[in-house]
Parts: structure tokens; C-alpha cells; sequence
């Protein structure tokens, strides 16, 4: 199985996710999908249940951007994975954007297992890789060198990702599932599919534009 992720951020209202639904359907029913690609939402905390709601009829899953650390009790505006599992079957844990320090992801990470979620956990330094995997999760690194700056893509020698991502491969289980994020657009996705290393794509700015994102996961399920 290979993972086609869409980090919406702080993006989208209703109108939008709903142009966004039509778009994207009217793409897949046209075109189709690899049965070997996994969709995964991820959209504003506000909006999950409505997103699992619109999208019941086609073959996506819905992730949290974030989680909290405790299980429950007296945390004001923080959600819980017992909560976010009757909508959610990922949950988004550690992204750089919110510069979390290792044991804060750690025990987000070890608190979404435990209420039966998969936690998509993310890494910028290679080396963490080791400390952030766990069995039955994901890890996505974000390579800070490639990370899109306000809607602008950088781009990156593929030689230089496809031996880090080697490189990280090679420290941890063979069942390990790397997922990469770095100005992942439909002009570089081919180049990435062919890393064999790479299991799936986390996308920012490109999974707004629905057709855009069609697009990249079409060509990574080639």
C-alpha cells in the first residue's frame, strides 16, 4: 500500500471543501485510482466530521492534524484521540509547524496507538527517525531543505531524497512506512514514485487544488 496525504492546514470552508469533493470525484470516476494508493484528509479539526460525512461515498480515510498528549480530562480546546476516533483513522502527530519538542510527539504518538488510530508521525532530522517509529505507525519526513515556502515550491536534487530516504530506510524494521513531505507537486512526483524507498507523499499547498492532488496521486499509484 502506498499513502497519498493531504495536509489542509489552516485552509478550507464549507464551500470550499464541497467544490473540492465535486472536483475531486468527478476526476476519479473519470479516471480511476490504483487500488494500491490510500487517500488521507486531512482537514481543520472544525471540519472532520463534516469531511467524513461529504466524502462517505468515495475510497478516502480522514487524519487529525494534531492530537493531544492525555488521554482525557481538563484540557481546554485540545481533542482526544478516544474522540477523534469516531471520525478519524489517522491522526497528523509532531508536524514542524508546530515545533514540538521529542517527548511531546512521543507521547502523542504512543496515546493514538493505544485508542487504535495510526499515527502519521513527522520528522525533519533523518537521524529521529529511529526514535519517532514505532510499530503500527507511519513516519513522514519533512525535509526542511524542500519544504514549500508560502505556496512556493523549492526544488531539490532527487538524487539527494532518494539517498537520505535510503539512508533512513536502512536504520529501522524492514516493515517501516516512510512517507515523504517536501514541495511534493505533480511536476516531481514521478521522480519521487521511482525511490523505491518512499511509501507515500504528505502535501501541503498542492492537496488545495483538488485536481492538482488527483493528479499527483494518479501518478504515484503508476
Amino acid at each position: 500500500m502506498k499513502y497519498v496525504i493531504a495536509n489542509w492546514k489552516m485552509n478550507m470552508v464549507l464551500e470550499d471543501i464541497k467544490s473540492w469533493y465535486t472536483k475531486f470525484s468527478e476526476s476519479l470516476n473519470r479516471y480511476g485510482m490504483s487500488q494500491d494508493i490510500q487517500i488521507i484528509l486531512a482537514p481543520a479539526s472544525v471540519h472532520i466530521p463534516i469531511v467524513k460525512e461529504v466524502f462517505k461515498d468515495l475510497p478516502v480515510k480522514i487524519a487529525s492534524q494534531d492530537v493531544s498528549r492525555y488521554d482525557k480530562g481538563a484540557h481546554t480546546g485540545s481533542l482526544g484521540s478516544f474522540q477523534l476516533k469516531e471520525f478519524c483513522d489517522y491522526c497528523i502527530v509532531g508536524h514542524s509547524e508546530r515545533n514540538e519538542d521529542m517527548q511531546t510527539v512521543l507521547e502523542k504518538r504512543d496515546m493514538v496507538i493505544k485508542n487504535s488510530l495510526t499515527p502519521i508521525v513527522c520528522f525533519t532530522d533523518p537521524k529521529d527517525c529511529v526514535k519517532v517509529y514505532t510499530q503500527n505507525s507511519l513516519i513522514a519526513w519533512e525535509d526542511p531543505s524542500n519544504i514549500s515556502l508560502n505556496g512556493n515550491y523549492r526544488p531539490k536534487d532527487p538524487g539527494e531524497i532518494d539517498e537520505q530516504s535510503k539512508m533512513i530506510i536502512n536504520m529501522l524494521p524492514e516493515d517501516a512506512v516512510l512517507i515523504y513531505g517536501g514541495s511534493v507537486n505533480k511536476d516531481n512526483v514521478a521522480g519521487l514514485n521511482s525511490m523505491e524507498h518512499i511509501k507515500g507523499l504528505l502535501i501541503g499547498n498542492a492537496s488545495l487544488d483538488p485536481e492538482h492532488f488527483y493528479e499527483i496521486a494518479l501518478k504515484f499509484g503508476a
